[in-house]
C-alpha cells in the first residue's frame, strides 16, 4: 500500500499507523499546538486510561496510512486512536481541552467515513455507553411503573371506600 516514492525508513511508520488505523474504532485529528510537554503527557495519559492512543506523526505518513485522500491535513496534528469504543478516547480529549482549551479537533475518522471538527464535538459529548443504558432502561422502565401506579391507585382507592363503608356500618 506504500507508493514507491516514500522513505524506506518512513514505511515502518507507515505501516504502523495503518494498523492503528485499522485496529480502531474511531480517529480523532487534533492540532496540538500550544501544549506543552507536560500537559502532552497528562493528554497522553488521560486518552490510554480511557482505551485510545495518543500519537504524534507527520500528516503526510498518516495520510499515506489512511488511504484517504479527502483528508486536509495541515499544521501540527496529533492523532487520537479509540480502541475501545469509538467515543471514550474523544471524550478524554474533549475533557483535557475544556480545562486547558487545547487540543482543538480537526477532523476525524469513523469507518470509512471522514467527520468533521462538528461532528467530533458532538460524538464526544454524548454520555457514555454505561449511561446510555441506564437512560434507555429508564425510558423502557417509565411506562411499566406508571401502569402498577394507576393499577395500584384503583386498588387502593377501592380498600380506602370499603374502610369507609365499613366504618360507617360499624
Amino acid at each position: 500500500m506504500t507508493p514507491k516514492k516514500v522513505n524506506p525508513a518512513k514505511t515502518s511508520v507507515i505501516s504502523r499507523l495503518s494498523d492503528l488505523i485499522k485496529s480502531s474504532k474511531s480517529v480523532a485529528i487534533v492540532d496540538y499546538q500550544g501544549l506543552k510537554v507536560s500537559q502532552a503527557t497528562q493528554l497522553r495519559q488521560a486518552v490510554r486510561l480511557a482505551g485510545g492512543q495518543f500519537v504524534v506523526a507527520k500528516n503526510t505518513l498518516f495520510k499515506i496510512a489512511s488511504g484517504i485522500k479527502d483528508l486536509d491535513l495541515s499544521g501540527t496534528s496529533a492523532f487520537v486512536f479509540s480502541k475501545t469504543d469509538e467515543i471514550s478516547a474523544l471524550k478524554a480529549v474533549a475533557g483535557f481541552a475544556k480545562k486547558n482549551n487545547l487540543p482543538t479537533f480537526k477532523q476525524g475518522l469513523m469507518g470509512d467515513r471522514v467527520l468533521t471538527a462538528e461532528e467530533i464535538s458532538i460524538l464526544a459529548a454524548l454520555p457514555d455507553r454505561n449511561t446510555q443504558y441506564s437512560q434507555l432502561v429508564s425510558r423502557l422502565n417509565s411506562p411499566i411503573s406508571k401502569l402498577v401506579y394507576s393499577l395500584n391507585w384503583n386498588i387502593s382507592k377501592l380498600v380506602r371506600t370499603l374502610d369507609a363503608v365499613r366504618e360507617v356500618k360499624s
